[in-house]
């Protein structure tokens, strides 16, 4: 068991880290990227855990074994998953009373901005590094030998820095802003799924890392988004990864965290959530198993963009202030309150270089259709496609599913995925689009 353990600032951690990362650099330059020092021992005079947190950038999800290979010759121990599945990475290895903790994104992740910024900010602002210090020593006495409640416990702290740090007008210029484009992949269908996986985490999960009403638990087990709105599209749990030994102990966990919470979720279940019977566990912990979405996928190879047709009366513009996002919010919603204040929320912390971007189709001014893409892992993620319900049948769904496929494929993807419910996949079917997996979404009853 891992003690929780806060030491003062130690003025040899930078020089530490330097030399790590030239090991590093040096086994490992033909694969990666940047290097980057991270974590509370790159912020001068903070207190830390004696933990030299390095964030590595690799170019090719391919080369991740070799990665791995090689990071065993420096002595770090094997892979495991990191924050976004199957695509980030962590592994660490320890020397003298020295631990290494490494963190692996592809160039480019919103994951590498996300921790320069927060490092760069804390570092420019003493106040707020003394507040983020404070509140780790209590913590580290209250949770000396419980890591993961130590790490869930400062979350909401973590995630109001990293709003600031994201809205910095002094960030650094130098850092590789989230890259949109991607790279050349050989597909399969299992990568296909897999990808579907990382985009849909990423998806469910950015805006949240930023939103301060809302809160966002990363722990090795799994992620909760809680937005405190009484509506289940805006809180989930999603990421399961734990075994099948502690299965009931974690799922209990997470329905007596909502409970306590008093409003409604969802547990989405990913083809790769482990473990592999998690499905029996939940419906054994009283879950219902209330929708199956089919996941497809589409080779933008197949479409020719000279044909593609786009409603002539409908202007479709990418929403990034408050009056478009509120459009976003109302073309449909189960719940107008929760859809209204969940995009307020967003208008102030939305930016162009986000992963996600939305859309809205006008017609004569007014709303009709909506849906967003999410640039993540090689692949366009497609969600929220709605249109406003007595607007439907006159084409408008097809233009705006037409105009995102076009944007993705002029960027250079070459798969577009999304999950179709069981009534829709019969025509993403027809339309080309092949099934490649299935996830799940659970709501727990009213009587468990």
């Amino acid at each position: 068991m891992r003690i929780v353990e806060i030491v003062p600032y130690r003025p040899e951690w930078p020089q530490i880290y330097q030399h790590e990362a030239r090991r590093l650099e040096l086994e490992m330059i033909p694969f990666i990227g940047s290097v980057y020092h991270i974590g509370s021992t790159s912020i001068p005079w903070m207190s830390a855990k004696p933990v030299i947190d390095i964030l590595i950038e690799y170019r090719r999800i391919d080369d991740v074994p070799e990665i791995e290979t090689r990071l065993k010759k420096l002595g770090y121990a094997s892979l495991r998953k990191n924050i976004i599945p199957n695509v980030s990475f962590f592994t660490f290895r320890e020397k003298n009373d020295i631990r290494y903790h490494l963190h692996i994104y592809p160039v480019g992740d919103p994951q590498v901005k996300r921790h320069v910024n927060f490092r760069d900010y804390l570092t420019r602002y003493r106040d707020e590094a003394a507040a983020y210090q404070e509140l780790k020593l209590l913590l580290a006495q209250r949770y000396r030998n419980d890591i993961s409640q130590y790490v869930a416990s400062k979350s909401e702290l973590v995630q109001q820095i990293d709003r600031k740090a994201k809205q910095w007008n002094e960030q650094r210029s130098d850092v590789i802003l989230s890259s949109k484009t991607p790279v050349a992949t050989e597909w399969t269908t299992d990568r296909i799924t897999l990808a579907m996986e990382a985009n849909l985490n990423v998806h469910m999960t950015h805006f949240a890392q930023y939103l301060n009403q809302a809160r966002l638990v990363r722990i090795p087990d799994y992620t909760i988004v809680d937005s405190g709105l009484p509506d289940d599209t805006f809180n989930y749990v999603l990421r399961a990864d734990f075994n099948d030994r502690d299965a009931e102990k974690k799922i209990s966990e997470v329905t007596a965290y909502f409970k306590s919470r008093e409003i409604p979720f969802s547990w989405w279940n990913s083809p790769s959530d482990q473990p592999d019977n998690l499905v029996k566990h939940l419906e054994c912990a009283g879950y219902r198993n209330t929708e199956n979405y089919k996941a497809v996928y589409f080779n933008l190879d197949d479409l020719n963009t000279d044909s593609v047709d786009m409603h002539q009366e409908l202007k479709i513009i990418r929403a990034l202030d408050q009056q478009s996002l509120r459009d976003f919010a109302v073309v449909l919603a189960n719940d107008p309150f929760s859809f209204e204040k969940y995009f307020a929320w967003l208008a102030d912390v939305i930016s162009e270089d986000d992963p996600i971007e939305y859309y809205v189709g006008y017609v004569n001014n007014v709303p009709v259709v909506r849906g967003l893409v999410c640039y993540y892992a090689n692949v366009a993620g497609l969600y929220w496609l709605s249109t406003v319900p007595v607007m439907r049948n006159r084409g408008y769904a097809t233009a705006m599913q037409q105009y995102r496929l076009k944007l993705a494929k002029d960027r250079g993807y070459q798969i577009a995925v999304l999950q179709a419910s069981e009534q829709g996949f019969p025509l993403y079917q027809r339309l080309g689009y092949k099934e490649c997996g299935v996830f799940r979404e659970f709501k727990i009853t009213n009587n468990s």
